[in-house]
């Protein structure tokens, strides 16, 4: 199928893609270096224009500081003082000095903070600081350096208020001793070195853009440049994709494209020498197709039949583990074997408890039930290969069992010609073996014994598991048995025990039954507690199977129960059984408490005492008290006719 050309149009616009994504990569690479370089100028422009007029400005304000008489500004006390006014005048001429200098004002400062001295502006304006005036907004460098200032400090920046931008510097003001009293601060307007900055901030513009057009000309140069021979190379790379074989490329750029082409070339010519041969080697791998389709048909063949084995197994194991009787659970077992495999005949043996016959315990062929019937055994490691495996524990084949001398010929399964034995191996303990016979000769592969050993082990766990379900399911028969017989023994000793034979409960509350009552026998029926003919209603008390009880009830109305009264009676027979056991132990581990508590105080008596004869002598009027006996004797068992020790 040949490729669709594609139209000059199309390449043309590829090719004007490429060239602008080079002119914006020099465009945005530009850019950057411009960006930087103006960035750059900008801030080291701009830092030199400030650090200048930081410079003039702690110029001025150390001039200014020179000219603060120390001695006399400390005896400024008011507005109206004469030295208030003198300050003011001399420091309006500091003021008038510059036309960049705003503000000139002295300050001193007590334990409440900061406050204006003098303030050297025009009387009667509403910017002048009052004598005393708290200066609240002061600065972080004016309140750290105020008591410790050194010659002269400038903010270190400019700041913008509603009167403009300024930049405030200070200085100490000093008395003849060198003592600081106070300082004198200078606000210089900064709309100049705004201005300076605007201008170079213009100039970096400037720059950015020329170098951005120029990084957008040199762009469009090189992508011309780079597309021309890309366009040529795309042309002709389209032109042999469509079938034109014999077409090559001529390129003299002499540079990464040139030699692209030139592989190009040599790619060309190769594939269209393999072209020219695909139609006989096309041939000879048809025919290598075929002989591999065979092959891959008798794997094919082969994996299912694995993959069916598999699902056998799968089945098998569904099958043998869901049964817990050992006596339902082998003949099942042949079965499910011989339907999923396919086999002839199915066997299952068992060891005897001294491990000298395996004797045939399940079959699923018609041979093998009547061997069961006559209790057909193999002398283990003597005869048959069952008996070899159950003696050595190792699997064995026999491909075609008449022809083998060795092995005898069963008169019961007379068209066996495969026969393999697998141990039935639990816990390293040989307990029998699985044998599978087959009408075919040469039945069984590599394959199937690994299947077939997996299956056995299977067996070997499902016999183990009936095994253990059985013996647990004798324990706790046995268990149960034990319990009635203890529940039956414990409730037919209470009525001796407490002289009671029940409770009779009525309106006027409960009163014990002291002599036997007559009570009419439950019909028998489906239910348990039937009602008999009249209004009476008994019901045994049932605890773990056992009778412990009757509960009567009698219909004051003198009609018969409904079904629902008589569900009723038997759901409170059976709390009364589980509350009168719970109370039946609680008085038993009461009374083992108690006599418990005897036999400790007894012991603690008797070891109160070191005097053999004097730990008798307690022993025995303990006895004596606690059970109430008239005479409690000691006889010592080795010493015949010794002295008795008694009371």
């Amino acid at each position: 199928m040949e490729t669709e050309k594609q139209s000059p149009t199309e390449t043309k616009r590829r090719s004007f893609n490429l060239r602008a994504k080079l002119i914006l990569g020099f465009a945005i690479l530009s850019a950057f270096v411009s960006f930087i370089t103006a960035r750059g100028m900008y801030t080291n422009l701009q830092g030199q224009v400030l650090s200048e007029f930081k410079n003039r400005a702690l110029s001025i304000i150390k001039v200014a500081a020179l000219q603060q008489n120390g001695d006399e500004f400390v005896q400024i006390s008011s507005a109206e003082d004469p030295l208030y006014e003198k300050f003011r005048l001399q420091n309006l001429k500091i003021r008038k000095s510059d036309p960049d200098i705003v503000y000139v004002f002295t300050m001193r400062k007590d334990e409440q903070g900061i406050y204006f001295v003098v303030d050297a502006g025009e009387k009667g304006k509403e910017n002048i600081a009052a004598f005393g005036e708290r200066y609240t907004d002061a600065t972080s460098t004016l309140a750290n350096n105020f008591a410790t200032m050194p010659k002269g400090v400038v903010e270190p920046d400019i700041y913008t208020n509603q009167y403009g931008s300024f930049l405030s510097a200070y200085a100490p003001i000093l008395n003849k001793g060198g003592a600081q009293v106070g300082v004198i601060g200078i606000d210089i307007l900064a709309d100049t070195i705004l201005q300076k900055q605007r201008q170079i901030l213009t100039q970096s513009i400037i720059i950015f853009f020329f170098a951005l057009g120029l990084g957008i000309f040199f762009g469009f140069v090189t992508g011309n440049a780079l597309t021309e021979p890309i366009i040529k190379l795309t042309q002709s790379a389209t032109a042999f994709a469509s079938g034109k074989l014999d077409e090559r490329i001529e390129l003299n750029t002499r540079d990464e494209i040139s030699k692209l082409a030139e592989t190009f070339n040599g790619m060309a010519g190769e594939i269209q020498g393999l072209v020219s041969g695909l139609e006989k080697r096309v041939e000879e791998r048809t025919s290598d197709l075929a002989t591999r389709s065979k092959e891959l048909e008798t794997a094919n063949v082969r994996i299912q039949r694995r993959a069916a084995q598999f699902e056998a197994l799968a089945q098998v194991t569904q099958n043998i583990t869901a049964i817990r009787d050992l006596q339902l659970l082998l003949p099942r077992i042949t079965t499910v074997i011989s339907e999923q495999f396919g086999f002839y005949h199915v066997g299952i043996f068992l060891l005897d408890e001294i491990n000298q016959f395996a004797i045939l315990s399940a079959a699923n062929s018609e041979g093998g039930k009547r061997m069961l019937l006559r209790n057909h055994r193999l002398r283990v490691g003597e005869e048959g290969i069952v008996g070899y495996a159950a003696a050595t524990g190792k699997p064995r084949i026999a491909m075609d069992v008449g022809a083998d001398a060795v092995f005898f010929n069963n008169p019961d399964l007379p068209d066996t010609h495969s026969e393999m034995a697998l141990p039935l191996i639990s816990k390293n303990i040989i307990v029998g073996a699985l044998d599978v016979q087959s009408i075919e000769t040469a039945a069984f592969t590599n394959e199937d014994i690994q299947m077939l050993s997996l299956l056995a082990d299977q067996v070997s766990l499902a016999i183990e598991n009936a095994r253990l379900f059985d013996e647990t399911r004798k324990a706790l028969s046995e268990a149960e048995m034990v319990s009635r017989r203890a529940i039956r023994e414990a409730w037919s000793r209470l009525p001796e025990q407490q002289k009671l034979l029940g409770y009779r409960y009525n309106v006027t509350g409960a009163t014990p039954i002291r002599e036997p009552i007559k009570i009419v026998e439950s019909i028998p029926g489906k239910h348990k507690g039937k009602q008999a003919e009249t209004n009476q209603a008994v019901v045994p008390i049932e605890l773990r199977g056992e009778v412990i009880g009757k509960l009567v009830v009698q219909n004051p109305s003198g009609n018969q129960w409904n079904e629902d009264q008589l569900d009723l009676i038997r759901a409170v027979a059976e709390r009364v059984a589980l509350s009168a056991e719970n109370a039946r132990l609680f008085e038993e581990t009461t009374a083992r408490a108690e006599r418990e508590k005897l036999v400790s105080d007894i012991t603690s008596k008797i070891r109160s005492h070191n005097d053999p004869q004097a730990m008798i002598q307690t022993a025995i009027t303990e006895l004596r008290e606690a059970l109430g006996a008239s005479r409690v004797e000691v006889i010592p068992q080795s010493v015949k006719g010794a002295e008795r020790n008694e009371a």
